[in-house]
């Protein structure tokens, strides 16, 4: 009787994680800013856990990926971050340059991971003209539905209101 009871969990557990996904949990967001120069600075808070990296990717045609940065902090990142994007420093190192000059037409995609994929940070999009509309102290970063967020769940504000909206429901 108690092997069936186990299988029967089991199964279940089986069915359960199928329907859930291989999704990595989320342990802080990730925003984009621009230092006074007008060059675009990442921006994490990881709210519990690590960091052990940022990528930065771009969509192609249908549904392939391009990496076209890779960032990694000298210690695991926690808490609040930055660091320039086109020549790392504040910690951070670069893995992979990104292009000196990003394309008009194209959205890029920044976010943190850890090695394991244990862990990451919810993802911002952005293009150029996203970066353009920016200044030093503003960050735009995935709000979901609250605070004037766009149509696809991005809003800019303040770093102390993303700090505080990348953590919210942690």
């Amino acid at each position: 009787m108690r092997i069936r009871y186990a299988a029967a969990a089991c199964a279940g557990a089986a069915v359960l994680a199928s329907l859930t996904g291989c999704t990595v949990p989320v342990a802080g967001g990730t925003g984009i800013t621009v230092a006074e120069d007008g060059q675009p600075v990442g921006v994490l808070m990881v709210c519990h856990h690590h960091i052990d990296a940022a990528i930065l990717y771009t969509r192609g045609s249908g549904d392939e990926t391009e990496d076209v940065g890779s960032w990694r902090p000298t210690e695991p990142a926690t808490g609040y971050v930055t660091w320039p994007l086109h020549t790392g420093g504040e910690g951070w190192s670069v893995d992979r340059a990104m292009p000196t000059a990003l394309e008009r037409q194209r959205t890029y995609v920044l976010y943190g991971a850890t090695e394991d994929n244990s862990w990451s940070t919810a993802d911002v999009s952005f293009t150029l003209a996203d970066l353009a509309a920016l200044t030093p102290g503003q960050v735009r970063y995935f709000a979901g539905d609250v605070r004037g967020a766009d149509a696809d769940g991005y809003a800019t504000a303040s770093i102390e209101e993303f700090r505080t909206d990348a953590c919210e429901g942690d």
